[in-house]
């Protein structure tokens, strides 16, 4: 498995990142000033770029907050022609409680059980130092 994302590695100087926009916000315990809100059930595209947020290996990561109400599986892919993306579930405190279980090149999945409460998807590349467009599907049940 790559790296376990964990609070200590997301940790980036706000300084060394750029401003937001009406779609993205700041969080601290992230340690990164563009988190897009995000409802389950939704997708969304994006790139991933030597701007955004950066783990302590120099990888790009991009994350996205949604809230569970009451007890649901998660289910979220990650896909892309020009990246290997690797797709994680954090916490409200940024730990990392489900990751990547079915992934391939070009393709990153998984499944999680959440009760209710504040979570992040983190979506960045297997291989640090990668870049290129990527494709988030969710669904819950």
């Amino acid at each position: 498995m790559r790296r376990s994302l964990s609070l200590f590695a997301l940790l980036v100087p706000v300084a060394l990142l750029s401003g937001c926009d009406s779609s993205t916000f700041n969080d601290n315990r992230l340690g990164c000033d563009r988190v897009h809100s995000f409802s389950l059930g939704n997708s969304a595209s994006g790139t991933l770029d030597p701007g955004d947020c950066q783990l302590t290996d120099g990888s790009a990561v991009e994350f996205y907050r949604f809230r569970v109400s009451s007890f649901r599986t998660v289910f979220a892919s990650v896909t892309s022609n020009t990246i290997d993306p690797y797709v994680e579930i954090l916490d409200e405190f940024g730990n990392v409680i489900a990751e990547e279980d079915n992934g391939g090149t070009g393709f990153s999945e998984l499944a999680a059980d959440l009760s209710s409460g504040t979570y992040y998807l983190a979506v960045t590349s297997f291989q640090s130092g990668d870049y290129g467009d990527y494709f988030l599907e969710t669904d819950s049940q």
